[in-house]
């Protein structure tokens, strides 16, 4: 087992299930999650902190999909690139509904993730997108 998953490690866990949950419906996904986290031989700890966050986050999607979608200027939810979705989502989550996560570093995540894993211009649109709804 992985001893001590880093915040970002973490973070980037939680990315790829919400990536995922965009793919499968409530049933496959909660599968899908059981198997990905198994790949990802977290511990106990681990495994029921990402587990309450993910189900906590969906709970919010109607909230956190509100907020992107009234920022996002000219683009609707359905045409934002899966990847960058599931960035916005994770850190309007953490800026928005998760004390743990000060607003700053939820914002520069974001933007690392978008670099790594988004499109050409992801990383200004997740930017944008986040500079809007923090400072509303």
């Amino acid at each position: 087992m992985v001893e001590n998953m880093t915040r970002h490690e973490m973070r980037l866990t939680i990315f790829c299930l919400l990536f995922q949950n965009e793919f499968y419906g409530t049933e496959a996904f909660e599968e899908q999650k059981e198997n990905f986290l198994q790949t990802r031989s977290v511990t106990e700890k681990e495994y029921t902190e990402i587990n309450e966050k993910v189900q906590d986050l969906i709970g919010h999607l109607p909230q956190i999909d509100e907020m992107i979608s009234a920022h996002s200027k000219n683009w609707k939810i359905d045409r934002i690139a899966k990847a960058e979705l599931a960035i916005l989502r994770l850190a309007v989550y953490e800026a928005k509904y998760d004390e743990s996560v000060p607003v700053g570093v939820a914002i520069n995540e974001a933007v690392e993730l978008a670099k790594e894993y988004g499109e050409d211009n992801g990383a200004a649109f997740v930017n944008g997108v986040l500079g809007q709804i923090v400072n509303e």
